[in-house]
C-alpha cells in the first residue's frame, strides 16, 4: 500500500543542516519562471554556493564538502551579487522562507532564501 502526502509530515531543518558549513559563492543567474499564460516573469535571482567546509556530524564518514546548492532568492538583482567572487566570496544563507527535501532517493535540497556575503566569521 503505497501512502500519499508523506512528504508533507516530514520537515527540513535548513538551520541545523547549514550551521556548521562553510559556503562559498560560485555563481548567480537570473530567476526566471513561466506564468500560466506562458509568459515570463522574473523573480529573483538563483545564487549557486559550494559547500567550501563541512563540520557537520554524520553516521558516516560520507559528508557534503564540495556539493553545490541552489538558493532561489526572491526580489534580487544581479547587481546584489556583482562584487561576489567566486570560491572566495564566503556567504550565509539567511531569512529562509522554504526549504523542501524531494527527489526518488530524498537527496535534492530546494531553498528559498536570502544569501549575503559574510564579513565576520563564526567558529564552525
Amino acid at each position: 500500500m503505497a501512502l500519499k502526502h508523506l512528504s508533507k509530515f516530514t520537515e527540513f531543518n535548513a538551520l541545523l543542516f547549514l550551521s556548521h558549513k562553510e559556503l562559498r559563492f560560485i555563481s548567480a543567474s537570473h530567476w526566471i519562471e513561466k506564468n500560466d499564460n506562458g509568459s515570463e516573469i522574473e523573480k529573483g535571482v538563483k545564487v549557486s554556493l559550494i559547500i567550501y567546509r563541512d563540520n557537520s556530524e554524520y553516521p558516516d564518514e560520507k559528508n557534503n564538502l564540495g556539493q553545490q546548492l541552489l538558493v532561489k532568492v526572491p526580489f534580487a538583482s544581479m547587481e546584489d551579487y556583482a562584487t561576489f567572487q567566486p570560491m572566495i566570496t564566503p556567504c550565509e544563507v539567511i531569512d529562509i522562507e522554504k526549504a523542501v527535501v524531494y527527489g526518488e532517493y530524498r537527496n535534492q535540497l530546494s531553498l528559498t532564501a536570502t544569501v549575503v556575503e559574510v564579513t565576520e566569521f563564526k567558529e564552525l
